[in-house]
């Protein structure tokens, strides 16, 4: 049973401290955040790479995160986190070409980037639409789950109405996310790196040790009515098709694809240097690899403590919170939920800050009003912020599931990481291209839910869709609106020579540009080249190799997790050589 919600005035202290804290950095920071839009959204691109790294990892894991962690694995098993697994791919990417294509172009938002790579109406056309969509759409659709996720510790924990108590969180986020811009955003999230962080391992570690250890985990949950011994399995069977083997393969070929753009893009393109965003993404892929465990060790155990809670009012959604509940006394309750908190603040602030960036630089200043005053897009951008804050919470109570919305997320954007990564060392991607493909994903997915909910049965493969595998649907998805792209790229306009010139004078991104003359592909600093591939490898050897070899410890395979971090090894000394050597062409860290 889980102990009655409640929280010691010690706790309250705890907490309350904290929400001081960051209405201060707000009011301090206010005057430096207002000086221009550069200073607000991007901190006049003057941060180190260090401030910048913690704050991608700080916001990279919202309140939403440890809870849909937990609802994965209780709902699908441990190999269903392969979902974030994955990730150490994208990273890899992220910290060999992204890192510095993203600050060499020197734009605010990632729906600038349109009109810096394509050409005329279509350019400008979609920079609107991705603004809309990003800025909008995926904010609030972001910012309301990680709004629930906080909701379901909230009803766990603390014996506190909690739409009053969400309410308070957010007006604080909001507040200092509109007074004090991106310097407010990265300095909360340096203090609530370290407090998220340091509370979720702590109860990891204290869970795991008070159920007995892994023996004892393993074996009740292979025990348990509706689990079953290969409930906590890491790799399925990996000689014998099956859907568990696909959706393995469908995990790390098809869903990690992206050119780290959005709030990354944002983070990496503030540094003060090309050099210190790739030390940002250096110190962001090597955290993101290993920070998984915390959640998955909390996972694993409120299967062991709470293996049925379908008669909850969250159900799986409040595991994790209720392992905090039954073993955290006053003062470390207090702090997690303070951990909880920060994650969620940094998270809201973020997208706050982003989204606003969106609307202000892509939508409003683009379109409407080019030549205002700094001091009139300021008022106009704070308002922004507000409205984006009062979406958010207006479309929670739709909410039901965590995983449910980040799965219908992920198939809106159905492809779009492959051509958004393709677009930067391929000449012919045009903006039709992206166009077609947002539609496609976009229509597809209202269609399929439409569908489900006017014809319960409808479904394929044998299966209706409620019950059809994600993996599935996504490469469903992708085998439809990767090739309707690609026909509209074919059959629509080619971007003119010039503006691929410009481009790629200004990136130097290489790879296939057989239409520029052959002295501006020569261009030395080309990011992507014939050693990126070895480069690349050696980057998931470090991350894989760090991920797999905690789980392993973890999970009482000492042999195994000696193998994974002798490749962590390898790969680390790789990367810091190739990180020394460009260190001499880009200039030092000061």
């Amino acid at each position: 049973m889980n102990p009655t919600p409640t929280l010691h005035t010690l706790d309250y202290l705890v907490i309350g401290s904290y929400m001081v804290f960051a209405l201060a950095v707000g009011v301090m920071l206010s005057r430096r955040a207002s000086q221009s839009s550069e200073s607000f959204f991007l901190g006049g691109r003057s941060l180190p790479w260090w401030l910048v790294g913690i704050s991608m990892v700080a916001t990279s894991f919202a309140s939403d995160t440890p809870i849909v962690v937990t609802e994965m694995i209780r709902q699908y098993g441990l190999q269903r986190v392969w979902w974030l697994f994955s990730a150490c791919i994208a990273l890899s990417t992220g910290m060999f070409l992204f890192s510095r294509l993203w600050r060499r172009a020197e734009i605010t938002t990632d729906a600038e980037f349109y009109e810096l790579r394509y050409h005329g109406r279509s350019a400008a056309l979609l920079r609107g639409l991705r603004a809309a969509m990003s800025g909008v759409l995926t904010n609030i659709m972001t910012m309301g789950w990680v709004t629930l996720a906080m909701t379901s510790v909230i009803a766990t924990i603390a014996d506190v109405n909690r739409w009053v108590a969400i309410g308070l969180c957010a007006g604080v986020a909001l507040t200092y996310a509109t007074f004090s811009g991106f310097y407010g955003v990265v300095l909360t999230d340096f203090v609530q790196f370290f407090i998220a962080v340091g509370s979720m391992v702590y109860l990891g570690a204290l869970a795991w040790g008070r159920v007995g250890g892994w023996e004892a985990i393993s074996a009740k949950i292979a025990a348990a009515q509706g689990y079953g011994p290969t409930w906590t399995d890491l790799l399925p069977d990996l000689t014998t098709p099956s859907l568990d083997l696909l959706a393995l393969v469908i995990f790390v070929g098809v869903l990690w694809w992206t050119d780290s753009g959005g709030y990354t893009m944002q983070r990496l393109s503030s540094c003060k240097s090309e050099r210190h965003s790739i030390g940002a993404a250096i110190f962001q892929s090597v955290f993101q690899t290993s920070r998984v465990w915390m959640w998955i060790a909390v996972a694993l155990v409120s299967i062991v403590l709470f293996p049925d809670l379908s008669d909850t009012p969250f159900g799986d959604t409040q595991a994790y919170p209720m392992v905090m509940n039954a073993y955290l006394g006053p003062g470390f309750k207090g702090l997690l939920v303070t951990g909880f908190l920060a994650a969620y603040m940094s998270t809201i602030d973020t997208h706050l800050n982003w989204g606003a960036s969106y609307i202000m630089t892509d939508v409003y200043r683009r379109f409407i009003r080019p030549e205002a005053t700094e001091k009139h897009y300021m008022l106009v951008t704070r308002l922004v912020v507000v409205l984006l804050m009062g979406l958010a919470s207006a479309v929670v109570p739709f909410m039901k599931s965590v995983t449910q919305v980040w799965e219908i997320w992920a198939l809106t954007q159905a492809g779009l990481g492959i051509i958004q990564f393709s677009r930067w060392f391929w000449w012919r991607i045009t903006a039709f291209t992206e166009i077609a493909l947002m539609a496609c994903s976009l229509l597809l997915t209202v269609g399929a839910y439409a569908a489900a909910a006017v014809f319960p049965d409808f479904g394929m493969f044998g299966y209706a869709w409620a019950e059809m595998r994600f993996e599935l649907k996504l490469t469903l998805f992708i085998a439809v609106t990767i090739p309707v792209s690609l026909v509209v790229t074919y059959l629509t306009p080619e971007v003119p020579v010039a503006q691929l010139e410009a481009f790629y004078r200004k990136v130097r991104p290489g790879g296939f540009w057989s239409v520029l003359p052959e002295a501006v592909q020569a261009l030395p600093g080309r990011v992507a080249s014939a050693r990126t591939v070895a480069d690349f490898f050696m980057g998931l050897m470090l991350m894989f190799g760090i991920s797999l070899g905690i789980g392993y410890s973890i999970l009482g395979a000492p042999d195994k997790a000696a193998v994974a971090f002798g490749c962590a090894v390898v790969g680390g000394l790789w990367v810091h050589r190739w990180f020394t050597k460009d260190a001499l062409e880009l200039g030092s860290i000061e």
